[in-house]
């Protein structure tokens, strides 16, 4: 083998000589002989890994299926799922992935047509607004809800408490840098105290509070593992009471999840009347998306059979009785019985029969905006089954998720076309009216005067 002719040596500066063309050549074979070795060592280590694993298979089962049984305890009991879905992350897959995709999806959600007729946004009622275990003594959390900013705060005596966000003296936020003083709300700006029932209670500098200023408090209680607020465009008391229901107190919390939602308040609810969507949009299995495709594939995948009732009270609460099988031909593997009941217009609780134990959700819909619902469900159960109600916040996470997707790109409809299956949402909506009122701000005011998100 040569290096070069000598035409082409010619060509080559005067530095380059036999000895460099040499170093080349043994440069190359010294890194590949490096890529064998390393070659050579990892399957080395693969065939001894395998071999090692076949020796003792049995203890790496075990060893695996502890750390599982570990893993599972330690999210049942003191590390709840939390699962958590923002608007743009479900019903949009249909939009391109790209550097833009979140302007193009905000340009979907702009021209979608709203519908005609919708109803008030703000319905009178009970709505969930921060967590309680978020909400520790002393500390303040803004929120935006009902197309208001508001301060929600916990006095040093424990009880948690909301008011509007702005100081009347100068505008500042409350909220945003304010502080707790016993079981009083501080301006950040000039230091303004207010108390309990909303009054100024000190100003610095003044021996005497100026008479006459205060700030709108909400009516506020905690229930369920949030605290709710009172929202009335008449601007009476609460109609109803609201507190825990007992099994919050007796179970074990498992675990929440949350959704952003793109719908009118009263569409999320109106889910329960609406009996015939259960069968269309929740039958296929959870376990994989080939049954939609290929439906023969049902009968060897399972499905989910559902049947409802849907009924109301004469009161400010409704109530469903609904069943749920997954059959896999005519065998029926696994039956749920669950009881709800809808309590006014954002609250919502479903008690859970399962072969693993009963569970308790506790669902809130509470209003950002006239289209733009935060959903969460809060899951409880028993000691015993702590695993099954675990489980259940994933598996009640994917089946909603079904309906999000629809939710974020429909339109409101307000006098559908009724058949023989629709008898139920006519009898809801006749029934959610109960929570608008004279004064309940219109759905076009609420667009035009809206928060600019």
């Amino acid at each position: 083998m040569t290096c070069a002719t000598t035409s082409e040596v010619k060509q080559f500066p005067e530095e380059f000589t036999l000895s460099k063309c040499h170093d080349a050549i043994f440069n190359s074979e010294f890194k590949n002989d490096i890529l064998l070795f390393y070659l050579n060592t990892t399957y080395r280590a693969l065939v001894t890994a395998a071999e090692l694993l076949r020796q003792n298979t049995i203890f790496v089962f075990i060893s695996v299926i502890l750390v599982l049984i570990i893993y599972i305890i330690y999210k049942s009991f003191w590390n709840p799922i939390l699962y958590t879905k923002e608007l743009t992350e479900i019903g949009f897959e249909h939009i391109k992935s790209g550097p833009d995709r979140a302007l193009r999806i905000a340009r979907a959600q702009n021209a979608r047509r709203l519908g005609s007729k919708v109803p008030p946004p703000y319905p009178n009622g009970w709505f969930a607004i921060v967590e309680s275990s978020n909400l520790q003594i002393g500390g303040v959390t803004p929120v935006d809800a009902l197309g208001q900013n508001l301060c929600v705060y916990r006095g040093e005596d424990g009880v948690a408490r909301c008011v509007d966000a702005y100081c009347p003296h100068l505008g500042a936020n409350l909220a945003v840098g304010g502080n707790v003083c016993g079981n009083c709300i501080e301006c950040p700006f000039h230091k303004w105290r207010f108390g309990e029932d909303g009054s100024c209670v000190s100003v610095p500098g003044l021996e005497h509070a100026p008479r006459g200023i205060s700030i709108k408090t909400w009516p506020t209680v905690e229930a369920d593992g949030a605290v709710w607020i009172w929202h009335d465009a008449e601007g009476r008391e609460p109609l109803w009471g609201l507190e825990d229901a007992p099994e919050v107190k007796k179970w074990g919390y498992r675990g929440r999840n949350e959704f952003i939602i793109s719908a009118h308040i009263q569409e999320i609810p109106e889910n329960g009347a609406d009996v015939a969507h259960l069968n269309a949009v929740h039958a296929p299995s959870l376990l994989s998306q080939l049954g939609e495709k290929y439906p023969i594939l049902l009968n060897f995948i399972g499905r989910h059979v559902w049947a409802a009732d849907w009924s109301r009270n004469d009161d400010h609460t409704a109530t469903m009785s609904l069943t749920h099988d997954y059959k896999i031909m005519k065998l029926n593997l696994f039956h749920v019985g669950v009881s709800v009941t809808q309590i006014g217009p954002g609250h919502v609780r479903l008690y859970l029969q399962t072969p693993g134990g009963p569970i308790l959700v506790s669902q809130s819909v509470t209003p950002i905006g006239p289209l733009l619902q935060k959903v969460v469900h809060r899951l409880y159960s028993p000691t015993y089954n702590a695993p099954v109600g675990g489980m259940f916040v994933k598996i009640e996470s994917y089946m909603f998720e079904r309906d999000v997707a629809i939710w974020n790109n429909k339109r409101f409809v307000s006098s559908p076309t009724y058949v023989r299956t629709d008898k139920q949402i006519k009898a809801f909506r006749s029934w959610f009216s109960q929570f608008y009122s004279e004064r309940s701000l219109t759905f076009r005011d609420a667009i035009q005067n809206k928060l600019d998100w």
